[in-house]
C-alpha cells in the first residue's frame, strides 16, 4: 500500500524543475514583447520624423518650379521647428551645389525638438532656375 501512494504524485525536485523552466520560458517572452514596442515607438517616431523632412523638401521643390511666387516665399528658412503629429519636430535644410549648372542637393534632417539626434534624413537633387 505505500507503493500505490508513492508513485502517484510528483516530488518536490521535479515541481522545482518545472517552476524554473516555466519562469525562463515566461522571461523569454516578457523581454520579446518589450523589444517588439521599443522597436514599435521607434518605427513611429522615424516615420513621422520623414513626413515632415518630405514636407520641407516638397517645399523646397514648389519654389524651384515657380509654384509658390516671390511674393509668398518671404525668406526661405535653413532650419526651424514644425508642430505635427502633436510633437515638436526640429529640422535643419544643408544646401550645396552639385555638379551640373543650377543643379542643387537639398538634405533636411530632422528630429524630435526635445532631443539632439536625428531620426530621419532625406536629400533631393533640384534645378534651381532662380
Amino acid at each position: 500500500m505505500s507503493k500505490l501512494a508513492r508513485v502517484g504524485g510528483f516530488t518536490l525536485i521535479e515541481v522545482a524543475v518545472a517552476l524554473t523552466i516555466l519562469s525562463l520560458v515566461v522571461t523569454g517572452a516578457l523581454t520579446v514583447v518589450s523589444q517588439y514596442s521599443d522597436e514599435r515607438l521607434r518605427l513611429r517616431e522615424r516615420a513621422f520624423a520623414t513626413q515632415v523632412s518630405w514636407n520641407r523638401l516638397l517645399e523646397r521643390y514648389q519654389i524651384a518650379e515657380k509654384w509658390i511666387l516671390a511674393t509668398q516665399r518671404g525668406t526661405v528658412a535653413s532650419k526651424g521647428v514644425d508642430e505635427q503629429y502633436g510633437q515638436q519636430w526640429r529640422w535643419q535644410m544643408s544646401t550645396e551645389a552639385a555638379m551640373g549648372q543650377g543643379l542643387f542637393r537639398y538634405e533636411v534632417k530632422t528630429g524630435a525638438a526635445d532631443k539632439q539626434k536625428s531620426t530621419a534624413a532625406l536629400a533631393i537633387y533640384l534645378v534651381d532656375r532662380n
